[in-house]
């Protein structure tokens, strides 16, 4: 099949963050990207700018990012890169399909949705804390099953506790506040809309709260006006959409890892809109990085 047989989503992870630097369980705290994770952004922006080129193809108008704020920083720095001057940013309608994008599209060279439903899973009580010291304090069996295993869920988090700022606590690192004091301002769109926010996940929960906001806010505004668009997530968002556009077994997704900030190109067929291939733009250094993520948590290898 060509490529003009297909629609695209650029799909990746944001750039590196604070926490990952730190080799921390980060889930929904609000990590900014640190300066290497500002040149990732850019980075993935020339690959799909270069791809874009190279293959005819116009550069993605409309993006979808989580709500947190490392998705919304790669973001505006790989619109900037793109050389659009001219975007909006939305928070998508909780609980409602976005509607049409078109009028929008046309006042702005650009428009990125927000939504919670593409936030990274939720790692409850293991927010903030150090992946070694998790993984010492579980075992590699138990650390495993409930990182990887589809259906693995972390204790979760009390959120009487998260949403207290304490005096003087700031967390497992020094100088990083790791609670959520701000969910209820954050996310207060969304609990007017009586959605319900996790304090825990698997990777089967991220699955279920995104697969509606993929097919009835992202695939449906795919057409030949609009042929592709841009998706910044996170690695377990990222590997729900893969999982659900690709139909990967509960059993294989726990060998797929998303390294950050690398650029995944998704073709769909344009008159089904279903899965006809994936690809990243820098295959290797993907490969390189992804086994960096699998060996999260253990020593390294001399």
């Amino acid at each position: 099949m060509t490529q003009s047989g297909t629609y695209k989503l650029y799909v990746l992870r944001h750039g590196q963050s604070e926490l990952n630097h730190e080799n921390i369980f980060c889930g929904w705290i609000d990590a900014n990207l640190t300066e290497k994770g500002r040149h990732q952004a850019k980075n993935s922006a020339i690959l799909i700018k270069e791809h874009c080129r190279n293959n005819s193809l116009h550069l993605p108008r409309l993006g979808y990012c989580s709500r947190l704020v490392r998705t919304k920083q790669t973001t505006e720095v790989m619109l900037h890169t793109f050389g659009i001057k001219n975007a909006i940013f939305h928070i998508a309608s909780c609980g409602e399909p976005i509607k049409d994008v078109s009028k929008e599209l046309s006042q702005h060279e650009a428009v990125v949705y927000k939504s919670w439903r593409l936030n990274e899973r939720h790692y409850g009580a293991w927010q903030g804390q150090r992946k070694p010291d998790i993984l010492k304090e579980y075992g590699k069996k138990e650390f495993m099953f409930i990182r990887r295993d589809y259906n693995g869920r972390p204790p979760a988090a009390d959120l009487s506790r998260e949403m207290v700022q304490e005096v003087d606590d700031k967390g497992s690192l020094t100088g990083y506040d790791f609670k959520e004091p701000n969910r209820h301002i954050k996310y207060r769109p969304e609990e007017h809309a009586n959605e319900v926010l996790p304090s825990n996940e698997s990777l089967c929960d991220v699955v279920s709260r995104l697969e509606g906001f993929l097919r009835g806010s992202i695939l449906v505004h795919l057409n030949d006006q609009n042929p592709s668009a841009l998706v910044v997530a996170h690695g377990s968002s990222v590997r729900s959409i893969l999982k659900i556009l690709e139909k990967i077994s509960d059993n294989d997704i726990k060998d797929v890892e998303i390294p950050n900030a690398i650029p995944i190109v998704i073709e769909l067929d344009k008159e089904t809109k279903q899965f006809v291939r994936r690809y990243y733009l820098d295959p290797e250094l993907a490969k390189i990085n992804a086994d960096r993520v699998r060996n999260e948590g253990f020593p390294k290898q001399n």
